[in-house]
């Protein structure tokens, strides 16, 4: 389980995170939603210990994260997978050695054979064939770069992945690919997800709940069926933006 209590961040000036709380269910998806800038994926990276919040606390599994040592905070890393927003993949290592680094455990990387036999059957979870793993970055679709940095965040056999904007800059055909691969896999592995996302259609087709981030806090959280019912202003004012010219 993740707890996030009173959260907050600023960078200069900005105020960015305002006392934040939220809970993260064993097992669901949770999806995070909010304008642009409104601190959704500096949260994201406060989880993973990649920031460090100037108030409040964050825990998983029972570990305060802000207070962990480097060597504590490496080892809470291993059970959590990230997919960066642009895919974040190494140019200049083909598709394998990009998986690769997704295995935590230094005998599972240091051992070629496992890796390589990992790294093939993270790629069929994600639906890519065998022989991608030989491909460079450059010669992959976007979705394609996705679905491998998807591919490296299983990797490890986490316990939690965190999305950041999954599906940002997909046309909607590898969009919706992309957000049929999050519920399937967050189903198949078991896994606690949480998505960062400005994509409304995309939240509501996989996510088990959402939270609205607005304002440096969370403002509104509930199911895909209780958003839609809400009167709140703020989130029919962001729904009904948003979501516009599509159907929930």
């Amino acid at each position: 389980m993740i707890t996030i209590r009173d959260v907050a961040k600023r960078f200069g000036a900005q105020v960015v995170l305002d006392g934040v709380d939220l809970d993260v269910e064993e097992g669901e998806t949770l999806a995070l939603l909010g304008p642009s800038g409104t601190g959704k994926s500096v949260l994201l990276k406060t989880i993973i210990g990649l920031i460090r919040p100037d108030r409040g606390d964050i825990v998983v599994d029972g570990l305060s994260v802000p207070t962990l040592s480097r060597k504590a905070l490496a080892g809470l890393r291993r059970k959590i997978g990230y997919v960066f927003q642009n895919g974040a993949l190494f140019d200049s290592d083909d598709v394998f050695e990009n998986i690769r680094l997704g295995l935590t455990d230094p005998d599972e990387f240091g051992d070629a054979a496992y890796a390589r036999e990992r790294a093939a059957e993270c790629l069929r979870l994600v639906n890519l064939a065998p022989e991608t793993l030989r491909k460079m970055p450059s010669e992959l679709s976007g979705g394609m770069r996705k679905r491998v940095g998807i591919a490296r965040a299983i990797a490890g056999r986490p316990k939690y992945v965190l999305y950041d904007e999954p599906t940002s800059g997909l046309d909607p055909v590898n969009s919706d690919i992309i957000d049929g691969l999050i519920r399937r896999l967050n189903d198949e592995l078991g896994v606690t997800g949480i998505m960062v996302t400005h994509d409304v259609r995309g939240a509501f087709r996989t996510a088990d709940r959402i939270a609205l981030l607005t304002g440096g806090k969370v403002i509104a959280q509930g199911t895909p069926a209780e958003f839609r019912a809400s009167e709140d202003p703020q989130v029919r004012a962001f729904l009904e933006r948003d979501f516009a010219s599509a159907s929930i």
